[in-house]
C-alpha cells in the first residue's frame, strides 16, 4: 500500500494542504499555490523505491524539504538557508561565515532545479 498521500497530507494538514492519491505517479511534476504556501513536488524513483519529492516555501519564509517513500518514510532533504552565521568578536568571521552561506545556497539552488522544484 502506497503511503505517500497519507503523509504528505498529514504534514500539510494544518495547512489544508493534501494530494490526490492519482497524482502518485512517476513522472509526475506538480505545483501546488495554497494560501501562504507554494510546494513543488515531483514523483520519481531510486534504489529504495518510488518516493515524492517536495520542496514547500511559505511567505514567512519557512522552507520544507523532503522525501516520502511509497513504506512512510520520510527523509528531510537540505533546505535554503535565510542567514549569515558568524561570530562578530572574531575577525574575518563575517567574511568567511558570508562565503559558507552563498556557497551552500548556490549549491542547493543548483539541486532544487535540476529537480525542478525551483
Amino acid at each position: 500500500m502506497c503511503k505517500i498521500k497519507e503523509v504528505f497530507s498529514k504534514k500539510f494538514e494544518p495547512y489544508r494542504i493534501t494530494i490526490d492519491e492519482r497524482e502518485v505517479f512517476v513522472g509526475n511534476k506538480k505545483k501546488i499555490p495554497q494560501g501562504e504556501w507554494v510546494i513543488r513536488f515531483i514523483i520519481e524513483e531510486d534504489d529504495k523505491g518510488v518516493y515524492l519529492e517536495y520542496y514547500g516555501m511559505n511567505s514567512r519564509s519557512i522552507h520544507m524539504h523532503g522525501r516520502i517513500y511509497t513504506d512512510g518514510q520520510e527523509q528531510m532533504l537540505d533546505v535554503l538557508k535565510e542567514y549569515i552565521a558568524y561570530r562578530p568578536n572574531v575577525p574575518g568571521d563575517r567574511e568567511r561565515g558570508t562565503q559558507e552561506f552563498e556557497r551552500y545556497n548556490a549549491k542547493v539552488i543548483n539541486m532544487l532545479k535540476e529537480k525542478q522544484l525551483l
